[in-house]
């Protein structure tokens, strides 16, 4: 018997043992019922190949190695059936800004002179279409100035609901540019929209300050959630002198 009619029978013995009903794949709970399987089919087929294949072994090829490649080639099988299930997990959230354009006021960042007037949004919002989720949303906050300006705008505050989130990092580059970090762990329970309400400031500059001005900024909101994906939200800021 040559090696292609060698593979030809084994292929058609590993047919008729799944056409019985032999061949099984189970989850990881089932594994102990897998290997009972295994060994029920790994009989059939031994059955089969002794009545059917010559026990000498031609160009190399023999019954044992025939045997040996369709048991490894189960533990594929099973494997490319289980990836989809993995790669279906995740956070079905989506985020957004609330009320842009609103009028708006900006505090001083130092706590001293007075506010100022302008737009923007009010906060923003994640949506939970899925399952609950805990552990952190991390978020990033950058405002930068379109074009020239003299003052730069920031965060004043960040809220969860009512709870008063930490700005961390809060910071005007020399040109006006505003950073900064805030994180919220308390998760977002399935079917949920969690608010959160934001406050503004002017940068407050040493010195003579802006007069009879409206300078314009681009605020961008990246918010980190629990499965590693990320939400981008840009807006836009005014800010009246």
């Amino acid at each position: 018997m040559n090696l292609a009619k060698a593979f030809q029978k084994s292929l058609f013995a590993f047919e008729r043992v799944s056409a019985a009903g032999q061949i099984r794949l189970y989850s990881a709970a089932g594994l102990k019922q897998a290997a009972k399987t295994e060994l029920t089919l790994g009989a059939h087929l031994s059955e089969v190949l002794n009545t059917d294949v010559d026990s000498q072994e031609e160009s190399g090829f023999s019954r044992r190695r025939v045997v040996a490649g369709v048991a490894w080639s189960l533990p594929v099988i099973a494997t490319a059936i289980a990836a989809p299930a993995a790669a279906a997990s995740g956070v079905s959230a989506t985020a957004a800004l609330t009320g842009p354009g609103s009028s708006i006021t900006f505090v001083s960042s130092t706590g001293t002179g007075k506010s100022r007037t302008g737009t923007g949004p009010t906060g923003f919002q994640i949506t939970n279409g899925g399952s609950t989720f805990t552990g952190a949303v991390s978020g990033t906050v950058n405002i930068k100035p379109t074009g020239t300006v003299a003052a730069g705008a920031g965060v004043q505050s960040i809220q969860a609901g009512s709870t008063a989130l930490t700005l961390t990092g809060a910071a005007y580059t020399s040109t006006h540019e505003y950073n900064a970090t805030f994180s919220y762990g308390g998760g977002v329970t399935g079917g949920q929209t969690l608010n959160f309400p934001m406050s503004f400031q002017y940068e407050r500059i040493s010195g003579s300050q802006p007069s009879k001005v409206t300078y314009n900024y681009t605020l961008t909101l990246t918010l980190r959630l629990p499965d590693g994906t990320s939400r981008i939200l840009t807006g836009a800021l005014t800010v009246s002198y």
